[in-house]
């Protein structure tokens, strides 16, 4: 029935009680006197305060459950491991050719290096041929002197010779620096050239035979020396290493006459003089050698 509804007024009032009592006035949030009154603009800012953050785009993972979600089939696999392997191939292809690049590279420095050792030892070789050669020559002079009948008249030309017989007595020594550089760090593997590795092994294997040589010299000439003392006056010996000329004085003589002492002297001028000739022939054989493994490096490698 309308008269048991509630009458609001226009502004949603409710009407004033009937009965006289007085009208309660609504208490709904009123602050204690205590507390400050904040405007209700400022209250907002605080409940509310400004953001300055920009709405952002919100994307969905591939695993998101609210993202539409397509199955694989064996084609999608396949193709991600035919990328994935050829990822993998590529680089192992491209550190591959890096690393030959840099065995080339040092291959090549390495053999410009030999090559030079081998043109230093073909003149080491020639030397040592030719001061051989000149010591052979000079025995068998030696030799013809004291056994003729010039012996006293040629005294000065005995003493010069006597004396600068064993003055240059030089021990070969070729030059093995990068070969045995190669060697020890393991860099003869480098040389994919099986002709060309063994003939460098072959050479410098070669080349062990001069500690040998070299010790014979040095005996012969210690044995020489146990005897020119009982023939040759020392001081003459002196001045003739100073000056480097036959003496000028013809009053000069040898020390003894005797045949024996002489032989001994001739004997070991003889071991001597094979000695030289052994050498000069191996400085002559050592050289051809190195001159050919200079062609075929600079055949196999395209040097100059």
């Amino acid at each position: 029935m309308e008269e048991n509804k509630p009458i609001h007024n226009e502004e949603g009032k409710s009407p004033p009680p009937t009965d006289g009592s007085p009208q309660q006035e609504p208490q709904l949030n009123i602050p204690s006197t205590d507390e400050t009154i904040v405007p209700a603009a400022e209250t907002s800012d605080i409940i509310n305060p400004p953001s300055d953050i920009k709405d952002m785009e919100v994307h969905h993972h591939a695993h998101d459950p609210a993202a539409p979600h397509h199955k694989k089939n064996w084609k999608s696999y396949f193709w991600e491991f035919l990328m994935l392997f050829l990822a993998v191939f590529c680089g192992f292809l491209a550190e591959y050719q890096l690393e030959h690049k840099i065995e080339r590279d040092r291959t090549k420095v390495f053999i410009k290096n030999l090559l030079e050792d081998l043109i230093s030892d073909t003149a080491t070789f020639q030397n040592y041929s030719r001061e051989n050669k000149i010591r052979s020559e000079i025995t068998d002079s030696l030799m013809y002197l004291l056994k003729g009948p010039e012996r006293k008249t040629k005294a000065t030309r005995i003493y010069y010779l006597a004396r600068i017989l064993t003055m240059k007595v030089d021990f070969l020594l070729p030059n093995e620096r990068t070969y045995e550089q190669m060697k020890f760090s393991g860099q003869l593997r480098l040389i994919k050239n099986q002709e060309v590795s063994n003939s460098i092994s072959k050479y410098y294997n070669s080349l062990k035979k001069i500690d040998g040589q070299n010790e014979r010299i040095g005996e012969r000439s210690s044995h020489y020396f146990l005897s020119v003392d009982k023939l040759f006056d020392a001081e003459v010996f002196l001045k003739i290493a100073k000056e480097q000329k036959e003496p000028e004085d013809k009053s000069i003589q040898l020390l003894s006459e005797d045949p024996k002492v002489i032989n001994e002297l001739l004997t070991r001028i003889q071991y001597f003089s094979v000695t030289c000739l052994f050498a000069e022939n191996y400085g002559l054989e050592s050289c051809k050698e190195a001159e050919r493994l200079i062609d075929l490096i600079k055949k196999e490698y395209h040097l100059k």
